[in-house]
């Protein structure tokens, strides 16, 4: 059995079994490979090659019995499987736009307190994403674009703990109430274009 692992810099862009692709579950290594293979296992050979300008990562396995093989063909298949078909399906969102204007001289205040929030509410299952952005020309405004994925996720959000600390935080620092419009998506059409990847770094 050979495990391949195409790199680019250090993100892995590809993994497969056997020359079959599959979910690359973010190997930082070609050792980080072992962690697919139980202990007996032994890897004899691990080769560096360059292709399109990508690292790869060639790791032979041997000593391993079929039904080991077939477990780690079946868990990663499935689960690469199954990410193609939820980041492809189409998906009407609830898209709300949240209009800030803070007073001036809490715009710092207003902005951390903010990211706070929006680092909690982007691990929420009914939010899509939850994006803070800010004026160029005029830094006491603010947008929040909120995407949730059903209609009920919305209240859910707002049972939060941490938005009820945001929801106090920011209070006194509105220079006017705050203002939002709901929107439907028509492009993307599918939860690929909008779900932040599993495991992202946000920032």
């Amino acid at each position: 059995m050979t495990i391949t692992m195409m790199m680019s810099g250090n993100v892995p862009t590809k993994l497969s079994l056997d020359g079959v692709r599959f979910f690359s579950a973010r190997f930082r290594s070609s050792a980080s490979l072992q962690q697919l293979i139980p202990s007996k296992t032994t890897a004899t050979k691990t080769t560096r090659e360059t292709c399109g300008g990508e690292r790869l990562f060639r790791c032979g396995i041997v000593n391993h019995p079929y039904h080991l093989a077939q477990s780690i063909d079946k868990t990663f298949l499935h689960k690469s499987a199954s990410n193609r078909r939820t980041m492809s399906t189409s998906v009407e969102y609830l898209c709300v736009h949240v209009f800030v204007t803070c007073k001036e001289g809490t715009e710092d205040a207003f902005l951390e307190a903010s990211l706070a929030n929006a680092r909690e509410s982007s691990k929420e299952e009914g939010i899509s994403r939850f994006d803070v952005i800010q004026q160029n020309d005029d830094p006491t405004k603010f947008v929040l674009v909120e995407v949730y994925k059903n209609g009920d996720a919305p209240a859910k959000h707002k049972e939060t703990a941490h938005y009820l600390k945001w929801r106090e935080t920011v209070a006194d620092m509105m220079a006017v109430p705050r203002s939002a419009i709901k929107y439907k998506n028509h492009f993307p059409a599918v939860s690929g274009g909008w779900d932040y990847p599993e495991g992202a770094s946000l920032e």
